[in-house]
């Protein structure tokens, strides 16, 4: 893994040097030893490669794992073998790894320096490795208090800000602080007197940001910027100058073993994180949280733009992010408006050139000692995935390679689920939340949340969901190359060679698709009106594959069939499950004993026509529609609670429209505006002309 050479140098790359957008997971244990996972005695290959299989199946490409005091004490006495088969076990699943170095935050940098050297020189050539993390979460303390190489002269461990700000506490008061164990035992009297005052600076310094930003003036990047920040410019100086020597202290050694694998630091500050000396990393890293709100969410979306304004041709990434299953009061929050936002957020660092984002985390904790981390899982307790896993797999199944094509993403408030967004890559537009609209698209998910995916073709657009819901598109404002003067087709997409016709619509009017979970859908640019004319199916001769007979009792009805089945040949099935949006056409040979009425609503509300219910004398029924080769009771295939076709109704059938109706019942095609008229309130955007819909004949006057 290296720096990218392209010109926006917004991410990492592959070898061969194609950017990488790093879809990644935070791991730190499995459910019952988190941050245990070092232990001898928890330590478990197993288990660990349980979770690598799991975040690999979900589609994470990247874990951020971290160096623990555990494994710090067993690598000081050169034992590797831990983290040799953990890192080998990544690489078997394509995984990467951004290691975390001194994750126990150890302030003697010249030891940790030492077991870092030792680190990277084993690894430097590893192909699991992604990179480094110097430190997670460095704050004022490790910066201020650490304890540096003599020879180095540290800024924050000097007089100079007391003599540019004076003193905010006194030397006598750091001997009681001292005594009290609020400055750090091992700093002298003169380094503690110079960290104390140093810190209360820094804390009136964050307030004022804090200040500015409440009021509405700006992120924390306009502060720095704006004419308020200058009489802490001392302070800043100071704080980039101790920031540059600690970080150049830390990656010096690395650099010495002749690594050339990224480095970075995960700030949690943004008063760190947008000093120009982190310039001197190979890639930014920044993580937040937030709770589940749209004002919250914009909120971290602004902080992050700061970054890419500080640094604009710097690869960024979000290194800990993530919304957890139980709220600060241990109220339960539904995973799925977890998957939402975090669904939501995954795509904006994609739509941004960011460099990637890594969730927290893998699993649950068992033990929840720390709230902020002990729900906000991939996976539940038990290896159960929540709904994040499988989006996240969608993403990396449909999301196309990192290109410089320009994207689009943005949010927008939703009342049942707090945000709804739209996300478009080249060919591909997601929308997800309760309820999204827009002049091309309107989804509404069943539930509380869903996700649908569209992508597009010449002249197809293919549609998937994560949650059931209701899909309407203006196809002509989704491909650039519809003619809006065609009829859709909407077919349902068993494999590339198996599909069935659910619906056609009307030229200029949408595509309102009923989605199921896991299913696929098809819309086709249909055929110029005058040959559709000619080749339009009839209801009377379906397609193979489009007509299946319900069986209610196995073998006494299917014996009854054998002649209807030898004359028809259509397909069979005894489940009626199976059945809704599987075939256009279904013919019931059951009592509504054996199936009732309301697994028949069922099987209509997705599309499929329920043609006929055959229940007494079977045998005899089917024998005689295959003696005089009629497969259908009804011609029209009119079912049992349908008007029959006569000069007052018409049951609209596979390549109908307006005008072909028009023509077949009027003998006059101009006559179509008059059916129109006359079912309005059933064509409308909302329910378009469909097969099966009933119309309503009117006389001509």
């Amino acid at each position: 893994m290296a720096l990218a050479e392209t010109l926006d140098k917004h991410h990492l790359t592959n070898s061969d040097g194609s950017p990488f957008f790093i879809m990644g997971v935070n791991y730190h244990g499995y459910f019952d030893r988190v941050w245990q996972m070092w232990q001898t005695s928890l330590f478990d290959l197993e288990l660990i490669a349980r979770d690598f299989r799991k975040a690999k199946n979900s589609g994470f490409n990247t874990l951020r794992l971290f160096v623990d005091a555990t494994l710090n004490e067993e690598i000081q006495q050169d034992k590797f073998d831990k983290l040799d088969q953990t890192l080998d076990l990544a690489q078997e699943q394509g995984l990467r790894i951004l290691l975390t170095l001194n994750d126990s935050h150890d302030l003697d940098l010249v030891q940790v320096n030492q077991i870092s050297a030792k680190i990277v020189s084993r690894y430097k050539n590893h192909e699991a490795i992604l990179g480094y993390d110097l430190e997670n979460q460095p704050a004022f303390y490790h910066l201020a208090a650490a304890q540096y190489p003599t020879d180095k002269t540290v800024p924050l461990q000097t007089s100079q800000l007391i003599d540019h700000y004076g003193t905010r506490v006194s030397a006598d008061e750091v001997v009681e602080l001292k005594r009290r164990r609020h400055i750090p035992s091992h700093l002298n009297d003169e380094l503690a007197l110079y960290y104390i005052n140093a810190l209360y600076l820094f804390r009136e310094y964050s307030t004022a940001i804090r200040d500015f930003t409440a009021q509405g003036q700006g992120t924390v990047f306009d502060f720095i910027i704006s004419a308020e920040a200058a009489q802490w410019h001392p302070l800043i100086g100071c704080l980039e100058e101790t920031i540059d020597l600690w970080l150049q202290t830390r990656m010096e050694p690395i650099r010495a073993t002749g690594s050339e694998q990224p480095l970075t630091v995960s700030w949690n500050q943004l008063e760190f994180a947008l000093l120009p000396c982190n310039y001197s990393l190979d890639f930014q890293s920044y993580q937040q949280y937030s709770s589940p709100s749209l004002v919250e969410f914009q909120s971290m979306l602004t902080q992050l733009g700061s970054l890419h304004r500080a640094f604009p041709d710097h690869p960024i990434l979000l290194s800990e992010f993530g919304w957890q299953n139980q709220s600060t009061n241990k109220e339960a929050l539904n995973p799925e408006l977890t998957a939402l936002y975090e669904g939501a957020l995954y795509s904006y660092l994609r739509a941004n050139n960011f460099a990637g984002g890594c969730k927290w985390a893998l699993n649950d904790a068992q033990s929840d000692t720390e709230q902020h981390e002990s729900q906000a899982g991939v996976f539940k307790i038990g290896d159960t995935a929540k709904p994040i896993s499988n989006l996240v797999q969608r993403f990396a199944e449909k999301w196309p390679h990192v290109t410089e094509q320009a994207l689009f993403f943005n949010v927008w408030r939703d009342l049942e689920s707090g945000l709804t967004y739209r996300f478009d890559l080249p060919q591909q537009v997601t929308v997800g939340g309760h309820l999204y609209q827009d002049n091309a698209i309107s989804w509404q998910a069943k539930n509380l949340v869903g996700h649908c995916f569209i992508k597009r073709d010449l002249e197809k657009i293919f549609i998937e969901a994560q949650g059931a819901g209701q899909l309407s598109i203006d196809p002509w404002n989704i491909v650039p190359i519809w003619q809006k003067n065609r009829h859709a087709e909407l077919y349902r997409v068993y494999s590339d060679t198996s599909r069935t016709r659910q619906a056609i619509f009307l030229p200029g009017e949408p595509v309102v698709v009923d989605v199921c979970s896991g299913a696929t859908y098809m819309v086709v640019m249909g055929v110029e009106e005058a040959e559709n004319r000619l080749n339009k199916p009839s209801l009377s001769q379906p397609k193979p594959g489009e007509h299946v007979l319900l069986l209610g009792q196995a073998d006494e009805n299917f014996s009854a069939a054998v002649n209807y089945i030898q004359r028809f040949a259509p397909d069979i099935s005894f489940n009626h499950v199976d059945i809704a949006g599987r075939w256009a056409y279904v013919t019931v040979v059951a009592s509504i004993d054996e199936i009732t009425d309301e697994q028949l609503e069922d099987i209509r509300a997705v599309g499929t026509i329920v043609v006929e219910r055959i229940s007494d004398s079977p045998q005899q029924i089917l024998d005689d529609l295959a003696r005089r080769g009629q497969r259908f009771l009804n011609g029209t295939g009119a079912s049992d609670d349908t008007p029959q076709l006569d000069q007052k109704s018409y049951t609209v059938q596979p390549g109908d429209s307006l005008i072909t109706i028009a023509q077949q019942i009027y003998g006059n095609q101009q006559h179509g505006s008059l059916l129109f008229e006359a079912n309005q309130d059933k064509l409308t955007p909302a329910n378009p002309l469909r097969v099966g819909t009933v119309l309503r004949i009117p006389e001509l006057s």
